[in-house]
């Protein structure tokens, strides 16, 4: 049978494994600076490095978010195939569901992009763009109480 700790000691565990974690983290760090810093490592060792570095981005950031690349996709195309999406960004029917719901949601109301799925075709489609939903629009709707957007 199992040994109870007492609190104490889950307490003593939690600080020693948190130590462990950050000493972890500063020299994966080191590390990182070190091979990112030379010019002779070969780009597969700096990915790599970079890659079991946990938090810590070279370069200035992560790039642009997706809601940003989709909505600059969108605004460039008006009917893109399911399968141009998947190769591209590897997103499924389920991921783009979402996306397609923040392009409403999370974006300002002038930057909006109505997008759906058209399932016979297997492209998504834009129906409108602006803050007023396209006429016979089935989709997520923003939720309004009395003239203030709350979701």
């Amino acid at each position: 049978m199992a040994k109870e700790r007492t609190e104490e000691e889950k307490t003593e565990r939690k600080v020693v494994s948190q130590a462990k974690r950050a000493k972890k983290k500063a020299a994966l760090i080191k590390v990182l600076a070190f091979v990112t810093g030379r010019k002779n490592v070969p780009d597969e060792i700096k990915a790599a490095v970079v890659f079991i570095t946990p938090g810590i981005r070279v370069g200035g950031g992560g790039g642009p978010s997706k809601l940003k690349v989709f909505t600059k996709l969108f605004s460039d195309e008006s009917n893109v195939p399911e399968m141009k999406i998947f190769n591209l960004f590897k997103a499924g029917r389920a991921e783009m569901r979402k996306i397609c719901v923040n392009m409403i949601k999370k974006l300002p109301p002038d930057q909006r992009v109505w997008v759906r799925l058209d399932a016979a075709e297997e492209a998504y489609v834009v129906e409108g763009y602006g803050s007023d939903a396209p006429k016979g629009w089935t989709g997520y709707q923003p939720v309004e109480i009395e003239d203030t957007e709350i979701i």
